[in-house]
């Protein structure tokens, strides 16, 4: 049985496991350069199936800080991943969706957001969720904005050294959708 953490009107939100299944997809997610570019690896990540069913075998058993699959509710066909950051010591939580390009376009990733920030304000006591999507990524910026997402600055981030050949340094910007807000506008 598949570990659903939630689901939302057309989609399933599920634990990945170090299946082909979920190995597959994910090979598909991180070596698709339309899908990594806007997160600082234009030629995608440069993973085999083994290392990412071995990274999928080492995720830990909560739903937090983990590998999350997105499925159609439907077909149970996956179209991406997602994440549910646990809240940092500011009390601000994390999140993040990669959704294959060929369901681009279809409010799938508002609904993958919605969903993520109703989760945390259900399980977690955060007073906001973060998001920073680069500059260039009109769509992810769409993304937070249908959910209440504020931008509240800008940052730079530097891969480490080490990395530097294959990524490219992000301009990014960072919105936060708060407890309060989000609460009083729902």
């Amino acid at each position: 049985m598949l570990d659903i953490v939630f689901q939302t009107p057309r989609l399933v939100i599920r634990k990945a496991v170090p299946s082909d299944h979920d190995v597959e997809l994910y090979y598909a997610l991180w070596s698709n350069p339309k899908v990594m570019t806007f997160v600082g690896f234009p030629e995608g990540l440069k993973m085999t199936r083994e290392d990412i069913r071995n990274q999928l075998a080492g995720c830990n058993e909560t739903e937090y800080d983990r590998l999350l699959i997105v499925e159609l509710k439907d077909t149970n066909q996956p179209i991406g991943e997602c994440k549910l950051g646990l809240p940092n010591s500011d009390d601000i939580a994390g999140t993040d969706v990669k959704l294959l390009p060929e369901f681009w376009r279809n409010g799938y990733g508002s609904e993958v957001k919605r969903g993520l920030v109703e989760y945390l304000l259900a399980h977690t006591d955060c007073k906001a969720i973060k998001a920073t999507p680069n500059k260039l990524n009109i769509a992810s910026q769409k993304m937070q904005e249908s959910v209440g997402g504020k931008c509240v600055g800008e940052d730079t981030y530097h891969f480490p050294e080490k990395m530097r050949s294959y990524t490219v340094d992000l301009d990014l910007y960072i919105y936060h959708v708060s407890r309060t807000d989000y609460e009083r506008n729902k």
